[in-house]
């Protein structure tokens, strides 16, 4: 059975293989990044004092929390496509993670309220995730209503 950190880097891959060929100045970038997170890994590593493995698991799991942020400089042409990819990668090499992070959106829609701006970016992933699917126009409904009150706020 694979450890943590080795799900989140085979996500990573996954993320950097599918994105790599999409024609957009911030998905390279991005592309770059995921496709860089085992030399960056290797070198924090070498540091001293060395991270433990649960460290360095829950710093990828962080970078995976604000990769909807950064998704959000993807011209808006891309930014669904890259959206769908960083999704489809985790579900396939890291599913438990979307079921912490569906938990974490379940409770913002269930409160009715975006409160930080790491949830905004939760649910506005979740919207470019679901752009384009006729059968879910009920749910994108709910999490414009949610983007737009939390930008009204300003």
């Amino acid at each position: 059975m694979a450890t943590k950190s080795e799900k989140l880097f085979a996500a990573y891959a996954r993320f950097a293989q599918t994105i790599a060929s999409i024609p957009d100045e911030k998905a390279w970038e991005l592309c770059q990044v995921a496709a860089g997170v085992p030399a960056f890994v290797a070198e924090v590593r070498s540091r001293n004092p060395k991270p433990t493995s649960s460290q360095i698991a829950t710093g990828l799991e962080k970078g995976l929390r604000e990769m909807p942020d950064l998704i959000g400089g993807v011209d808006i042409q891309w930014r669904g496509a890259v959206s769908k990819a960083l999704h489809d990668a985790v579900m396939l090499e890291y599913p438990e993670f979307l079921r912490l992070e569906a938990a974490r959106l379940e409770k913002v829609m269930a409160r009715g309220k975006i409160r930080t701006e790491a949830e905004f970016y939760l649910v506005r992933h979740r919207i470019d995730v679901l752009e384009g699917e006729p059968e879910l126009a009920e749910e994108l409904k709910s999490l414009y209503a949610l983007v737009e009150a939390y930008e009204a706020r300003g």
